[in-house]
């Protein structure tokens, strides 16, 4: 009997180990935005409409309604809404955005970031690149000029690309606001950290404050500020450490990631144990997150930010997909409960994460109008 209680712990041990280096592969580890891979074949092209083929590997955008982008080599358009379905195929409204129409028999990409990758086409008007002088070097950003007093500056989420950031910006820039869509620590081309960890906000508000130096050395007479994803847990983290939080006039969260714990807890439930095949046991969960706390000097309490959200003190537009199958919705909730003085939440139906615009993009945008309407003033700089 003491021996296969032994076993069993060298078991658990072994387990919690194993997982904790999951954590840090899976959430912690900073790596280069995946490229889209072409692999949708385009099958008839129309005035207004395309067709797609579809299989069991198919992403699961390609039937989703809502607005999505498509890549293929030489161009880019938005899918719109659907028109027919069979088991091979799809047709989908569809506008062509820039480059030359797809042909049948191509490989496409759809994307959920909506918008080809130059930044200037969502804005509109033109766009720069410019750096900004983080504390650990110059960090590169896109710049696009406006009339407005307040400057509106875009944090993308985990691993992902600033690309991620222009369906909100392009709302931004309809509106005549500034907007600086920036880059941190261990993005490509951004300086990097020795040990290449995201951190979840911990050290990256410092980024954003610089970004926010940046913008007010500029004539901003305030900022505010729309964090994804793990831009969310940037953003609040800075409310919380930042002196210059001062100047920030609203704040903007889509699908925020403001509990690490939470996230990474989520998570598990759909991990299964190798060889046997069972649901990874939540005290197994427990013990990872301790050893990788250990292993990669994480401090969970200081990654909750919804714990400590008495300390906010700006008010904050909160979008979030019921589904989201990465950062649970209840995270959101208990923000909007916590601070209900503060918070607007705009919750939307479906099973995407930071694809609230993807599922409604009217509502979306109409809601982030009227939130920059009502915590920005409207003169010009």
């Amino acid at each position: 009997m003491v021996v296969v209680l032994v076993l069993a712990l060298l078991v658990f041990a072994g387990g919690s180990w194993f997982y904790s280096g999951e954590i840090r592969a899976g959430a912690l580890a900073s790596e280069p935005p995946t490229p889209l891979a072409l692999q949708t074949e385009v099958l008839a092209v129309g005035d207004r409409s395309i067709t797609l083929a579809r299989d069991p590997a198919s992403p699961r955008e390609l039937t989703t309604p809502g607005t999505f982008g498509l890549r293929w080599e030489a161009g880019y358009g938005r899918l719109g809404a659907i028109l027919a379905t069979a088991p091979d195929r799809v047709e989908r409204a569809f506008t062509r955005v820039e480059g030359t129409a797809p042909r049948s028999g191509e490989r496409s990409a759809v994307d959920g970031y909506a918008w080809p990758a130059d930044p200037s086409v969502a804005a509109g008007r033109p766009a720069r690149e410019v750096s900004y002088p983080s504390p650990l070097g110059p960090a590169p950003a896109w710049q696009v000029d406006g009339r407005r007093d307040t400057w509106v500056i875009l944090v993308h989420g985990y691993n992902a690309a600033r690309s991620e950031t222009l369906r909100a910006l392009a709302t931004v820039t309809g509106q005549g606001y500034p907007a600086l869509a920036v880059s941190y620590r261990n993005d490509p081309g951004a300086p990097s950290t020795p040990d290449g960890l995201r951190r979840w906000g911990a050290t990256e508000w410092q980024d954003l404050e610089a970004a926010t130096r940046y913008a007010l050395d500029r004539g901003a007479g305030g900022v505010v500020l729309a964090g994804f994803s793990m831009g969310g847990a940037v953003v609040t983290s800075f409310l919380l450490e930042s002196p210059l939080a001062a100047r920030v006039r609203g704040v903007v969260l889509d699908s925020p990631a403001l509990d690490l714990g939470e996230v990474i807890d989520h998570g598990a439930t759909d991990r299964e144990l190798p060889v046997l095949g069972t649901p990874v046991p939540p005290a197994l969960t427990v013990a990872a997150k301790g050893i990788a706390g250990l292993r990669y000097d994480l401090d969970w309490g200081e990654l909750d930010y919804v714990d400590r959200a008495g300390r906010l003190a700006a008010p904050m537009l909160v979008f979030h997909q019921t589904g989201d199958p990465t950062v649970p919705v209840a995270i959101s909730e208990a923000l909007a409960t916590a601070r209900a003085d503060l918070v607007t939440f705009e919750r939307f139906a479906g099973d995407g994460h930071v694809q609230s615009w993807n599922t409604d993009r009217a509502r979306y945008e109409r809601a982030l109008r009227a939130f920059l309407d009502r915590v920005a003033p409207t003169s010009a700089a």
